[in-house]
């Protein structure tokens, strides 16, 4: 009787918990952990929501904060390779194509970013790589 109570309130107690986002249990014992994508502060809705929201404030905040460069090249295209670490901060790793001051420019915008919050799966924080170009 004593075991039966337990399981009763086991069962009780899981269907009662706080889901978190990302988490998902099917109805067969499957646990699906999908990655929740870095988020930019005031995104908000699906996962797709929240990484279509970023990349579009992401593109946004680099425009209006970069500072073209005396050697600026029309058509010149730069690729970003970075990486939002576990605290939500920027961290870029590569930096390729236009000029030096184009890539100094590009990277000097994206260190600029705001705190976001950090990546996770199942609720535990991981960095998020990206690989954003930009043509100028």
């Amino acid at each position: 009787m004593k075991k039966l109570l337990f399981v009763l309130a086991l069962v009780a107690g899981i269907t009662t918990m706080n889901a978190q986002e990302g988490v998902y249990m099917k109805k067969s014992t499957t646990l699906r952990l999908d990655e929740v994508p870095p988020t930019w502060p005031g995104c908000t809705g699906s996962i797709n929501d929240k990484n279509n929201c970023l990349r579009q404030k992401l593109a946004t905040h680099v425009v209006r904060n970069m500072k073209f460069p005396s050697d600026y090249q029309k058509g010149a295209r730069v690729v970003v390779d970075m990486v939002i670490n576990k605290e939500g901060k920027p961290v870029v790793k590569n930096v390729t194509g236009g000029t030096p001051g184009m890539q100094k420019a590009v990277k000097t915008a994206i260190m600029t970013i705001p705190q976001l919050k950090p990546g996770n799966i199942g609720g535990t924080p991981k960095e998020s790589k990206l690989k954003l170009p930009f043509t100028f």
